[in-house]
């Protein structure tokens, strides 16, 4: 493998080294280099080993291009790749530019030849590999990467493990390779799609303006592999459906396999979280990188300790481009394809690469799947409608059942907005076990102008609807409520994901029945919790939101408990513990933990209730009690106590008239970059503001 890091054509490779002649015997260049051998061809030329004649035990990787099958903007495009080599010269982690001459028939572009192959073929033949080599390896990728958009402003776009190459067989040096891509980085940004699928970041797939941060994303991509031994964004073994690869990648949708990742550090998870973050706003750069605390503050000495063995097993799996071939190679988006692959993208690297590559990428984006919504459901009367999107009640067409339909015009959604869309599908269908308690995403279409979420019919309203109806209502009435709750939330914190906007009225029921089922919904702030105190992003509605998330402090599934604090208080006597007039001293209460229990309303309800609620409202969220310990409470254990019988009509009648009052607070928000909260559409959530994991908008097809 040479410097510059081409795919080797296929014919080359089988037939081995050649000294077929394919440059001028007669240049310049000859002159002062010896051809060796060739080991690789494509469309528009040639690799060769050479040595200078002055010294001919140096070998470097020549590359030779055929200048008469270039058009002017290719020729444009590579010596723009050269002086970015020459501009990097200074930095010891990238591949150095010996030479480059320009002849009448040939361009020859001269490297280092990196003969140690790439970082991943050389960390598979290791016999023993810790969490610190990894580590160590990620220090001189994020040093460099911090050189190249500080100092030089200079952007890779298309970093994978191929074009980490090792310098030689016997060192660990790593030279970055491979800057066919690589571009100054303007003040407005660049739009060119360009990259490897499985390394590719969501905002050059949207075909939105980008800057450096993509190659951050690159590189969570490689570090996520480097120790868990897979990629997070892939497509099964002989799969070849980019436009389900896309997708995880638009929604950020990776998982950290306990199997895989039991041992490594939860500092590791939750910078890989920081760099597959799908706002680029929000995603580390190089220096808070070389800043975490997986960088900067965990002993050597212990993540010397931390075997990865098992990942080397499994990342061999994809070496030799096996399972991730699909991924890497279906789109032929890398220089290399470029340059050997006259089928795929070919070499002109602004106008022909650009246009091929749009239409690649808008094809997969776009593409039908093989059947329809429509050739499915019929749509019936609506329910719901909001600036986004709007739920329908639907029937299939052929069973006839009943479901809800949201249906989302794409044209009213920024292309980065998708992600909010796919974020929920995801997180709901990985709760697809949990159909007693959560509501149900039953079918998904992606199309060109719509996505349709078919999900359960929960058609006889939220909680506080059935509540407020009530004739006779009773603390066990209020324990009930709890209880399903609790469960709920217990599935989906065990699932790994937080809800962040629990209230009543995201408690749905089936039917008018008095045993109607009763199941949580509206995902849209949902988030998965990769590592505690790991989600940054600030979202909920204000009355229901835990004070670590009005503090700016990281949180996790504990802020759900809080929300259920606020509402167990809210069943049991009519009104939240925290009620202000305006938001903003509402949320200075809420930051405070400024509640009580008011003796009169509170004198007859039983003091295991009020323990449950006194470990709820924690404003330490460590200390917070867990859904686990929440249902093993004594108040929730014992449905035979005569307490649970307590007569709480009173608490429905204060319910009714503070009614209008809490319905003042009950819009979702979110919190922009600047600390502003602003309410979000209801009907989807979708809004600009959002945080370092994004925040999506409730998809959830309620019927009330």
């Amino acid at each position: 493998m040479t410097g510059v890091a081409f795919e080797e054509d296929a014919k080359a490779k089988d037939a081995g080294p050649s000294t077929e002649m394919e440059y001028d015997k007669d240049s310049i260049f000859c002159t002062r280099y010896i051809m060796k051998n060739q080991f690789a061809k494509g469309s528009y030329g040639t690799v060769w080993v050479a040595s200078p004649k002055t010294d001919p035990e140096k070998e470097y990787a020549v590359k030779v291009i055929d200048r008469s099958k270039l058009r002017e903007k290719d020729q444009e495009s590579v010596h723009r790749e050269v002086q970015v080599l020459k501009e990097l010269q200074d930095l010891p982690n990238v591949i150095p530019l010996v030479d480059f001459l320009e002849e009448p028939r040939y361009l020859y572009m001269v490297q280092f030849y990196a003969q140690g192959g790439d970082l991943f073929r050389r960390l598979t033949q290791r016999k023993q590999y810790t969490e610190k080599d990894a580590r160590d390896i990620a220090v001189i990728l994020f040093q460099t990467l911090d050189d190249m958009h500080t100092k030089h402003q200079i952007v890779h776009r298309d970093l994978k493990p191929e074009n980490l190459l090792l310098e030689d067989l016997l060192t660990e040096k790593i030279y970055f390779a491979d800057f066919g891509f690589a571009r100054h980085v303007t003040e407005e940004g660049l739009k060119t799609r360009c990259g490897t699928p499985a390394f590719v970041a969501p905002e050059i797939i949207l075909g939105e303006r980008y800057k450096t941060s993509v190659d951050m994303w690159s590189i969570g991509v490689i570090l996520f592999m480097m120790l868990g031994g897979y990629p997070p964004f892939h497509m099964e073994a002989g799969g070849s459906d980019l436009r389900m690869l896309f997708r995880k990648v638009r929604a950020g949708d990776f998982t950290f396999h306990e199997s895989q990742w039991k041992t490594v550090s939860p500092q590791a998870k939750c910078l890989i979280s920081r760099l597959l973050t799908v706002d680029p706003e929000y995603r580390f750069t190089a220096r808070e990188a070389l800043e975490s605390d997986w960088v900067a503050k965990l002993d050597g000495q212990k993540l010397s300790q931390i075997d990865l063995s098992a990942s080397l097993t499994s990342l061999k799996k994809f070496d030799g481009r096996l399972s991730l071939k699909g991924a890497m190679n279906a789109v032929k988006f890398v220089i290399s394809a470029n340059f050997w692959n006259a089928e795929a993208i070919t070499f002109s690297r602004q106008t022909r690469k650009q246009v091929i590559s749009d239409r690649i990428v808008d094809e997969a984006l776009n593409a039908q799947a093989k059947t329809k919504f429509d050739d499915e459901y019929e749509v019936l009367r609506k329910i719901r409608k909001g600036s986004c999107a709007t739920v329908y009640e639907c029937r299939h067409k052929g069973t006839k059942e009943i479901f809800a339909v949201k249906i989302i015009r794409r044209a009213k959604l920024k292309p980065s907005e998708d992600e909010f869309v796919l974020n929920e599908v995801s997180i709901m269908q990985s709760l697809s076990a949990y159909g007693e308690y959560v509501v149900q995403l039953l079918d998904f279409y992606e199309e060109p102008e719509y996505f349709y979420l078919v999900m359960d019919y929960m058609g006889a309203g939220d909680v506080f609807d059935r509540i407020l109806k009530k004739t006779k209502y009773a603390e066990s009435d209020a324990r009930k409520l709890t209880k399903i709750l609790l469960k709920a939330t217990q599935c989906m914190h065990e699932a790994g994901v937080a809800h962040r906007d629990l209230k009543p009225q995201n408690l749905l029921l089936s039917s008018e029945e008095d045993d109607a089922k009763i199941k949580i919904t509206d995902f849209g702030f949902a988030r998965r919790v990769h590592t505690p105190q790991s989600l940054t992003s600030r979202c909920g509605t204000p009355t229901f939101v835990a004070p670590e998330i009005l503090k700016n402090i990281p949180h996790d599934q504990s802020a759900d408990l809080w929300s259920i604090g606020v509402i167990v208080y809210l069943l049991l006597v009519g009104y939240p513990p925290f009620m202000k007039d305006t938001q903003a001293e509402l949320f200075q209460q809420i930051r405070s933990c400024d509640w009580k229990f008011h003796k009169n309303d509170w004198a007859n309800i039983s003091t295991e209730a009020m323990e449950l609620i006194e470990h709820l409202l924690v404003p330490d969220p460590v200390q917070r009690w867990t859904a686990d310990q929440a249902l093993a409470c004594a108040w929730i254990q014992d449905e035979s106590s005569s307490s649970t019988q307590v007569d709480l009509m009173t608490s429905i009648e204060s319910l009714r008239e503070r009614r209008a009052r809490l319905r003042q607070f009950n819009n979702p928000v979110v919190w922009k970059k600047d600390g502003d909260s602003t309410p979000v559409d209801a009907s989807l959530k979708i809004n600009d503001a959002i945080g370092d994991e994004g925040s999506t908008g409730s998809i959830a097809a309620a019927a009330s």
